[in-house]
């Protein structure tokens, strides 16, 4: 199926950014925070505190069908996302690390912050379009309007002032993006990767809206090993 949109201005302004920051990384200039590769991702200890929506049954199954199948098959040595890990970040608050960088209570701060701004703000629309190329792994873009630029705002000033501030480096802190994570590299992919990449590069998934936003503590690749919800949000 294929699907078309008109994008929004500030679309366009995520769309720059994003290819501005694959040259970064292309050119090893990027400021941007990154996770560092691991050889076990499933089992891996570092944890993070951050706010996710996870991604409808439907949806993942295309992305798995379109885009992390195909990724297999050229390069099987990677960490590839499972059914029901898929998901888009919201809002960091702490990165990934062992020892985790947060405590029992900064969880309940973030989850009196999150209990109070979520409501505040409208349901998010997503439009899942197009592969992101990064260092040491792949994602999906996650295109979105304005909507979401007034709820990460609100959260960070709210965090800041819980005294939980997001600890991660963005490449702008004026446009922002959804990103989908399908795959973290074991190893430099082969060229059949890389050229399965470069085919898929404009792939489109379609549109998806969320209502609910999840606190959790987890690791890189949201394992249900070590996933835990702490709270779950709903938008007006």
């Amino acid at each position: 199926m294929i699907y078309t949109y008109r994008m929004t201005s500030y679309q366009q302004k995520q769309r720059s950014l994003i290819q501005e920051m694959e040259q970064n990384f292309q050119q090893g200039r990027s400021h941007s925070s990154v996770v560092k590769p691991v050889k076990d991702y499933r089992h891996d200890t570092r944890i993070a505190l951050t706010s996710v929506v996870f991604l409808p049954a439907e949806k993942e199954e295309k992305i798995i069908r379109e885009v992390i199948e195909p990724l297999q098959k050229a390069d099987r040595r990677h960490y590839y996302y499972l059914p029901k890990t898929l998901h888009i970040t919201i809002q960091n608050i702490r990165t990934i690390s062992d020892p985790p960088l947060f405590t029992k209570e900064d969880i309940e701060k973030a989850q009196r912050v999150f209990e109070k701004i979520i409501p505040q703000h409208s349901p998010i629309s997503f439009q899942i379009k197009r592969l992101f190329e990064l260092p040491t792994s792949l994602a999906m873009c996650a295109f979105s309007d304005e909507t979401l630029k007034n709820l990460i705002l609100d959260l960070r000033k709210e965090l800041i002032k819980a005294g939980v501030p997001d600890n991660k480096t963005y490449a702008s802190d004026e446009i922002f993006f959804g990103n989908v994570t399908i795959a973290r590299y074991a190893d430099t992919p082969n060229q059949a990767f890389f050229e399965t990449v470069s085919k898929l590069k404009n792939v489109d998934i379609g549109e998806v809206t969320f209502k609910k936003v999840s606190l959790i503590t987890t690791n890189a690749v949201s394992s249900p090993y070590v996933t835990t919800v702490h709270g779950e949000c709903e938008m007006q």
